[in-house]
């Protein structure tokens, strides 16, 4: 049990980044299609549980077939998945930086920030798993405290679509199938840690607190519609608690942040253990592009290619069955 919930925590901390934390992506994915929002969050909460177990059972390179271990498609596997680890790290990293200069009233606080992610995440990266649950954890109650006080607040209604109907769905599919991709190097190595026993209580676990989540977060945006168009929408509504509120929203972008980075980092080490130090200059100079650089152009390109990898992985699993 003790596995299971440490594994869970870590993947909970390997999905959910700054554009979880910051309420954007949950806006943009889900809350803007009104009531049909919640067929989104269902299919995006069932199809990452399900595609996490897959992975558990199947460790190895981010959950890669045995068959195409050095072959074109494992090539392809390794390229795709590291090149999207060092993007997302990149993207986290610029993240990161971004809120510690929007928090610290420092000179170069960016820059401070983002030295210390850097060297936080390389540290639980290579340090005890215990170390990445403990910071996942309070990131959790981090957002349970955002989500409570969202609850809390007066409501601040506004205009959703009302009819997104199959597009929510296909919004829905999409997120839980990116943010799997991201998380299957750390589900594969959480697996090989645990029984088939623990690795089903891990991937429910974890199913039901992304649920959680993307319930909970999704229901304040709804009840906050007017905050919808806002780039961070926790942040704006968070605001309004003063200096406490927004310390929280904070605390929790950077942890969240933080999380993430590391879970690219454990990945890349997985993928290619020998070159660790040119793939983190590699993340540092793609956290020069900026959040927004990165997140618009690069991931539907990288986050497509690897959830048609794992679909393809599952095939090739029926196949040998």
């Amino acid at each position: 049990m003790k596995k299971a919930g440490r594994g869970m925590a870590e993947l909970c901390g390997a999905v959910i980044g700054a554009g979880f934390a910051s309420g954007r992506e949950l806006a943009a994915f889900f809350a803007r299609f009104g009531p049909w929002s919640w067929a989104g969050v269902a299919v995006s909460a069932a199809l990452m549980g399900i595609l996490c177990l897959e992975v558990m059972r199947r460790p190895g390179i981010a959950g890669m077939p045995e068959a195409w271990q050095g072959r074109f498609m494992g090539r392809v596997w390794q390229g795709l998945f590291g090149c999207l680890l060092a993007v997302t790290g990149g993207a986290m990293l610029a993240g990161g930086g971004e809120v510690a200069a929007l928090m610290l009233p420092l000179h170069g606080s960016r820059e401070i920030g983002l030295i210390i992610m850097l060297a936080a995440g390389w540290m639980l990266a290579r340090g005890e798993s215990a170390w990445l649950a403990a910071v996942s954890r309070g990131l959790i109650l981090c957002l349970i405290a955002m989500i409570a006080a969202g609850l809390w607040l007066p409501p601040q209604p506004g205009v959703v679509l009302q009819d997104g109907n199959w597009e929510a769905v296909l919004q829905g599919l999409c997120y839980g199938g990116f943010n799997m991709a991201l998380a299957a190097p750390v589900a594969a190595m959480t697996g090989s840690r645990m029984n088939c026993r623990e690795q089903t209580r891990c991937a429910a676990g974890f199913a039901a607190m992304i649920t959680l989540l993307l319930a909970c977060g999704n229901g304040v945006l709804l009840r906050h519609a007017a905050l919808l168009g806002e780039s961070l929408p926790f942040v704006q509504l968070l605001a309004g608690l003063g200096p406490m509120g927004y310390g929280l929203c904070g605390a929790a972008l950077y942890l969240a942040a933080l999380t993430t980075l590391t879970a690219c980092l454990q990945g890349l080490h997985a993928i290619r253990p020998a070159h660790m130090g040119v793939m983190a200059a590699g993340i540092v100079l793609l956290s020069m592009a900026g959040l927004e650089g990165i997140v618009g152009r690069v991931y539907p390109v990288l986050g497509g290619g690897c959830v048609l990898l794992l679909i393809a992985a599952q095939a090739v699993k029926r196949t040998k069955t």
